[in-house]
Order: structure tokens, then sequence, then C-alpha cells
């Protein structure tokens, strides 16, 4: 996978805190920050996943195959990613 390089304005006292996480994890700014970002990238993708599966699963008319397709995609929320090289 390749890298692309942006631009974000963070408040000093904030970019003080990542660089000081980063370095008790021993990774470098950017690598910290997008493994961060990716967790709760997943968080909320997970979320999602289940607020459809609710929504589906509340409604009294919905089918067996609604049901089944709401539980296939709670179990598969998670998206498998390529491995990143830093």
């Amino acid at each position: 996978m390749g890298t692309q390089k942006i631009t974000i304005t963070v408040p000093p006292h904030f970019l003080d805190r990542v660089d000081k996480w980063a370095k008790k994890r021993g990774k470098s700014r950017s690598r910290f920050i997008v493994e961060e970002l990716k967790k709760r990238l997943h968080i909320l993708e997970d979320e999602e996943v289940t607020k459809m599966y609710n929504e589906v699963c509340a409604h009294s008319g919905s089918s067996a195959l609604d049901n089944t397709l709401a539980e296939d995609l709670l179990s598969s929320s998670s998206i498998q990613e390529e491995k990143e090289k830093w």
C-alpha cells in the first residue's frame, strides 16, 4: 500500500501529546497517528454495521433473509487491510 503526504492543523499542546505517545511506543509520529486512526475507524465501522443490523432486526416485518444478511454483515464488519510498510 502506498502512502500519501497530507497537511493537518492541530493545536501545539495536542501535537506534544501525540509526540509523547509516539515516543513511548517507539514509533514515528506518522505511524502512530495512522495506527491510532485505523483503530478508531474500525470502531466507527463496527458501530455503523451494528446500527444497520439493529435497524433491520427491529423492523417487525423483516424477513429471515434480511436477518441472515444482517448477521453476515455483522460477522464480516472488520475489513481486512494490507500489511503496511513503514
